[in-house]
């Protein structure tokens, strides 16, 4: 993706704008491989459209849009994964499926979890098919292993894997799980419902399948610093799932849950409506307010920001990504106390936060920075606010 991001602007696209496009063309992957898979599932016509559209109650998928992320790439190799799978009749169904597969855990490592699912789901139920889902999606992996290895040695590895391990908190998931599970909650349960209904040819749906190791993958969200992408393979699960029952041949019979799930609908469109649009505003104003910002910082070399991107837009290197070095000294990986001491002796002398350091720091701000350093931010001699909502710390 990066570099089809740089392809693009080989051609003159601006670096953003190719971000942009590159994003979109992972939404579009993801938006045709639930249309199809749905389509091979039974939906038609109306029961289709109602199915994908289903798709714009979900805050995880179309947050990404407009913007750079690789999870709609690494969920659209796993919705096509899945539905090869199902639909394969050959060896040859059955290797694209896995390399489907393979394709979105190169866009995103965590997609192994859902992936070894379906790989499950293939060797349980089309035996004789898997091998030839597996040779591809080890195939895949092995040459891609072998790439990632021979540009950036072993170290990738430890980002990879080591680093990605992280520190948890129930806290975190409680507050991940109520933001994103809890605005589908009853999407979710009338899943769970169907699904009971059906008894034993339940386990026989590699939809289900998907839904359920989605579910309980998302509990991964006890990760501190995670967000909205945890829970993006469960909401579409949920669409593949529910879209064609709802607004298909199997229509909702009870008025209890017919009114329920257009109550759910409804409310989550307007609550995804409201998120994106308070972001959107957030962002033009930030966009308007930028070169007055840049220009106070005075091209500061030294300045340390919160935000990579905004050090980045004012023309200065990102010093620090503070959630991964805070999440590295938390496992023990990095010593911070020279960092803590530096910022204290205004070595930094700029320091951009979205938050007043002067005050008690609490929630996601406080995971991306060591007690020490937020310490050193609130004895800063000088605090300054923006229009941009921000705050200049300086020495």
């Amino acid at each position: 993706m990066f570099l089809l991001a740089r392809f693009l602007t080989e051609f003159g696209a601006p670096a953003l704008l190719a971000g942009r496009l590159v994003n979109a063309l992972g939404l579009l992957a993801v938006v045709t491989g639930v249309t199809w898979w749905a389509r091979t599932r039974g939906a038609r016509g109306a029961a289709l459209v109602g199915t994908v559209g289903l798709m714009g109650a979900s805050f995880p998928v179309l947050y990404g849009a407009g913007q750079f992320h690789v999870e709609l790439w690494a969920a659209a190799g796993t919705v096509w994964g899945f539905g090869l799978l199902e639909r394969a009749a050959s060896w040859k169904g059955a290797a694209l499926g896995g390399l489907a597969l393979a394709l979105g855990c190169f866009a995103k490592h965590t997609q192994i979890v859902p992936s070894l699912l379906a790989l499950g789901w293939i060797w349980i139920h089309r035996r004789h098919l898997a091998p030839a889902a597996t040779a591809a999606f080890t195939s895949a992996g092995a040459i891609g292993a072998s790439a990632i290895t021979a540009v950036w040695g072993v170290e990738a590895w430890r980002h990879l894997v080591s680093y990605t391990v992280g520190v948890y908190s129930l806290a975190n998931l409680g507050w991940q799980a109520l933001s994103h599970l809890m605005p589908w909650s009853i999407l979710l349960a009338f899943t769970a419902r169907t699904a009971w209904l059906q008894d034993r040819r339940v386990w026989h749906d590699p939809a289900f399948w998907y839904w359920g190791g989605a579910l309980i993958w998302s509990l991964s969200a006890a990760r501190i610093g995670s967000g909205y992408p945890y829970f993006l393979d469960v909401h579409i699960a949920t669409v593949i799932w529910v879209g064609p029952r709802i607004f298909g041949s199997m229509i909702v019979r009870s008025r209890l849950w017919g009114w329920l799930l257009a109550i759910q609908i409804v409310s989550a469109d307007l609550g995804v409506a409201g998120a994106l649009a308070t972001n959107i505003t957030r962002l033009t104003r930030t966009e308007a307010e930028l070169p007055a910002l840049c220009a106070l910082l005075n091209g500061e070399p030294r300045m340390v920001a919160e935000e990579a991107g905004l050090a980045r837009a004012c023309g200065q290197p990102a010093l620090i990504h503070p959630f991964i070095t805070t999440s590295l000294a938390a496992q023990g990986l990095w010593n911070p106390a020279p960092f803590e001491r530096s910022l204290s002796d205004g070595e930094y002398p700029v320091v951009v936060l979205p938050f007043d350091p002067r005050n008690q720091v609490g929630g996601a701000h406080a995971q991306r920075w060591t007690k020490g350093e937020l310490a050193a931010f609130r004895l800063a001699p000088v605090v300054e606010s923006l229009p941009t909502g921000r705050w200049v710390a300086r020495w």
